[in-house]
């Protein structure tokens, strides 16, 4: 078997498909050095042709033999002639600048040559001559590399997946330094909270606001207490609906106030006089209608509701606990003035402030650090993958067994 550590497989593996396909490579070299001697002669040419053109060519004329020169050259120097790493990728990429070189030939040869063509007759002859034998060369490497060199190519382009390869290591190594410092921020985060939360405990824990929350429970008891004592929504609505249709007529009642008592019954209450009056015309308007039958409601829930509104008016016990229900709002409101001269109550906003923002912070970084584990797992996976793939290929190509080892850098 053969081990290696990814770093160090591509040089021993281009030393291997070399040793293996020695004979091929032999073969394409020897055409690719023709080639590069096939460029030489053409520059060799050029320079035959500026000899003659100083002794027989007027200066205008030089002056386009000059331009015909540079033109050449400067593409045959933009060719890339492989030599020490010959590979099916550059020496395709020297069939295609091959190619382009005889297109820029015929092109600056149309443009140039019936200036001066007469006095460099033999140059010319010459200069086609190199080229049928560079055209031959290139042929024969086209043909070289379509029919003999399939099985190097495809042992080459298995190096092609190794940078593929390389970005996966890169991205576990980055998505692991990022879940590490997403871990880090958490527990900072956390820790945090549990100081803030701590300290909010321990500012509720305030006599204030011990007061505080026992008055407003106090007055949350007394509003279920008073919401009991007026249960009778459902016959008011009905009495409003019928209002509002004109299917009865009821004298001093305000519709405002009706639609107001039935979204906030203790509010309205709360805002009257201590004696109720537009409470107790409502209740007698609505007891005088379900005494004459015009609502369409059950006997039992008619019978209820005139018995509710006649204990309202014989025991005056709603009187009563609104009194009480106003004493609560004046000590609630009392203590909070308390608590706002102390500055608790800005303490306790900026607390709840900090908590709420940094819950929203623990929310991000816990997403981030979600989403980024997601792609590390992602990525080992793949890399998994890739790995088996490359590994099963190269055994192919070399004939043995191979194990790329990938060390991590966490």
């Amino acid at each position: 078997m053969v081990e290696k550590n990814i770093e160090d497989f591509e040089e021993f593996y281009v030393e291997k498909i070399n040793a293996i396909f020695s004979k091929i490579k032999r073969a394409l070299k020897k055409i690719i050095l023709e080639i590069r001697d096939n460029l030489i002669e053409v520059k060799i040419c050029l320079d035959h042709f500026l000899e003659v053109g100083k002794e027989k060519i007027d200066q205008k004329s030089q002056k386009s033999l000059t331009f015909f020169s540079d033109r050449i050259r400067k593409e045959i120097d933009e060719i890339e002639v492989p030599e020490d790493e010959i590979t099916y990728d550059n020496t395709l990429d020297l069939l295609n600048a091959i190619k382009k070189l005889f297109t820029s030939i015929n092109e600056i040869a149309r443009k140039s040559l019936p200036k001066f063509q007469k006095e460099v007759q033999p140059q010319i002859k010459e200069l086609n001559y190199i080229t049928r034998k560079l055209g031959k060369s290139q042929g024969e490497l086209d043909e070289f590399l379509r029919k003999k060199y399939n099985d190097v190519k495809d042992a080459e382009n298995l190096l092609k997946k190794l940078p593929k390869i390389f970005t996966l290591k890169e991205n576990i190594e980055n998505a692991k330094t990022d879940l590490e410092q997403f871990e880090s921020e958490l527990e900072e985060r956390n820790d945090k909270q549990e100081e803030l939360n701590s300290q909010l405990i321990k500012l509720e824990q305030n006599n204030l606001f011990k007061e505080l929350e026992m008055e407003k429970d106090k007055l949350f008891q007394l509003q279920l207490k008073i919401n009991d004592e007026i249960g009778f929504k459902k016959a008011l609505k009905k009495f409003k609906f019928e209002i509002d249709k004109g299917s009865i007529s009821v004298p001093n009642i305000e519709d405002n106030y009706l639609r107001d008592f039935l979204k906030n019954p203790i509010r309205m209450l709360s805002s009257e006089r201590k004696d109720l009056p537009k409470f107790t015309s409502l209740m007698v308007q609505l007891r005088h209608v379900l005494e004459e039958n015009k609502l369409n409601l059950k006997t039992d829930t008619k019978q209820k509701t005139i018995d509710h509104i006649n204990a309202i008016f014989d025991e005056k016990i709603l009187q009563a606990n609104l009194e009480r229900y106003l004493q609560f709002k004046e000590e609630i409101k009392s203590i909070e003035d308390k608590i706002e001269t102390a500055g608790l109550a800005k303490q306790l906003e900026h607390l709840k402030n900090e908590i709420s923002v940094n819950t929203v912070k623990i929310e991000h970084i816990t997403n981030d650090y979600e989403r980024k584990n997601k792609d590390y797992t992602r990525y080992l996976n793949t890399l998994k993958e890739e790995r088996e793939d490359f590994q099963s290929h190269a055994e192919d190509i070399l004939g043995e067994k191979v194990k790329l080892n990938i060390v991590l850098s966490f």
